[in-house]
């Protein structure tokens, strides 16, 4: 639980000092480049959330993502729901992101969001959203691994979760 606790930290602190370097450094709407046709940094300020979802209705985001959390806290750590470390991991990630995300909503009224795809049209978000958005798809694919094995019988439960990082590896081509 302390690695956990520490790697949201980790993500928490990383995310906030990015959005506060952005704060100190743009003007609202202002972008650079930051890797030539890849990737440039736009200071925009997000009052919904997920994709812009519940833009204009601030209270929304402010209410849900605390419930949310909540929940979700409690089924890995009350519950102990997900023995798998790469399910429990890629959670920590989900719920720091979103944690982050809400001190933004608390302390600024909106989530400060810097990171602009150059070659095509997408979102702007930010390091929270990353690691919401691959802590999601990494959870998923981690739990329909480990349960496809389990009612398969293929593998023992304590060897599920060395399992599933070996095919989370592959499928990240490391």
């Amino acid at each position: 639980m302390l690695k956990l606790g520490l790697f949201a930290l980790g993500v928490i602190l990383v995310d906030q000092g990015v959005k506060l370097w952005v704060l100190a450094n743009f003007a609202l709407g202002e972008a650079r480049v930051f890797i030539p046709g890849v990737l440039q940094l736009r200071y925009i300020q997000n009052t919904g959330m997920a994709f812009s979802l519940f833009v204009g209705h601030p209270w929304i985001p402010m209410v849900l993502t605390p419930l949310i959390l909540i929940v979700m806290g409690y089924l890995l750590f009350g519950k102990k729901l997900f023995p798998c470390q790469v399910q429990q991991f890629a959670l920590a990630a989900v719920m720091a992101g979103g944690l982050s995300n809400w001190i933004d909503r608390i302390f600024h009224g909106f989530v400060i969001d810097m990171f602009e795809p150059a070659f095509m049209r997408f979102a702007v978000f930010n390091v929270a959203d990353s690691f919401i958005s691959v802590g999601g798809i990494v959870f998923v694919i981690a739990y329909i691994l480990s349960e496809t094995r389990k009612n398969r019988g293929e593998v023992a439960e304590k060897d599920v979760e060395a399992d599933v990082i070996s095919d989370v590896q592959e499928q990240g081509g490391e």
